[in-house]
Parts: C-alpha cells; structure tokens; sequence
C-alpha cells in the first residue's frame, strides 16, 4: 500500500536515481558497442533488477506526490490551461456587466438562472418598446409628426 505525504521522500534517498545512472556511466564503453556514451547509452532501458526497483519506486514516488506539490494553485502554464482561465475570467466578467444591467439579479444566483432573468428582462423589454411603438402609432397629437429614431 502506499502511503502518502512526504514520506515517499526516503524512497528517493534509499535508491538513488542518478546513482544508478552514475553506475551505469561508470562501466565499460564495450556494453554500448564502443564509443563515447551518446544518446543510445543514455536512454536505454534498465538492465538490473536493481535499477528496475529503483525507476519503479520513482513511479510509485511520482504517483503520490498531490497535484499542489507539483504545481501551485493558479500557476497552471499549460496554454490549454492559461486559455481556459481567460475564457472563464472573460465569462465572469460579462455576467457581472449582465448583473448590473437586468434588476433583481444578485450575486448569489447561478449563472443559468442569470440568463434566464436576463432573457425574460429582454422580452419584456422588447414588448414594451412594441407597446409603445403602437400606441405612437395611432397617437393623434402633435408629438407623432417628430420622428423617434431607436
């Protein structure tokens, strides 16, 4: 079972990674083939039963460690991430302008109801403009010959 916390710390002390890298560095050239090293050295596959117990710790280690360990709160720098908090940020911003503009709508309603008030305060916006656009309609008096422009 694994346990969690800082105590996957002394995994990594127990067997370290780079130790078993400075091993492998420090055998014969001949396993590689001769050469230097190189690429084809440094990412092959471990070859001990230690070196797997070592790299399986490590993955056990990675897989405990919580996500506030691994990244602060809102230091997300993954460009799917910062899109994602600017779409939201711009969200929030539009639906506070909407909060001032339609009456009886208070911070704590949810945002599906807000467009729900939102679209029934345009509604009745719009029959009243219809409303009184008719009744200038069948006005009689002198105000009805100065054109209304909106």
């Amino acid at each position: 079972a694994m346990s969690s916390g800082w105590e996957e710390s002394s995994l990594m002390s127990d067997t370290n990674i780079s130790g078993v890298k400075r091993q492998r560095d420090s055998s014969e050239p001949s396993q590689n083939g001769g050469g230097g090293g190189g690429l084809a050295h440094q990412f092959s596959l471990p070859k001990t039963s230690s070196e797997m117990a070592a790299i399986e710790k490590f993955l056990q280690f990675q897989d405990a460690v919580p996500c506030k360990i691994r990244a602060k709160r809102g230091c997300a720098t993954h460009p799917r991430s910062i899109a994602e908090r600017v779409r939201r940020t711009r969200i929030s911003e539009r639906i506070r302008k909407l909060q001032e503009l339609v009456p009886n709508m208070d911070k704590q309603t949810n945002t599906a109801d807000m467009l729900d008030l939102a679209v029934d305060y345009i509604k009745d916006l719009q029959k009243q403009v219809k409303g009184l656009n008719d009744s200038r309609a069948n006005c009689t008096c002198s105000a009805k010959h100065q054109q209304y422009s909106g």
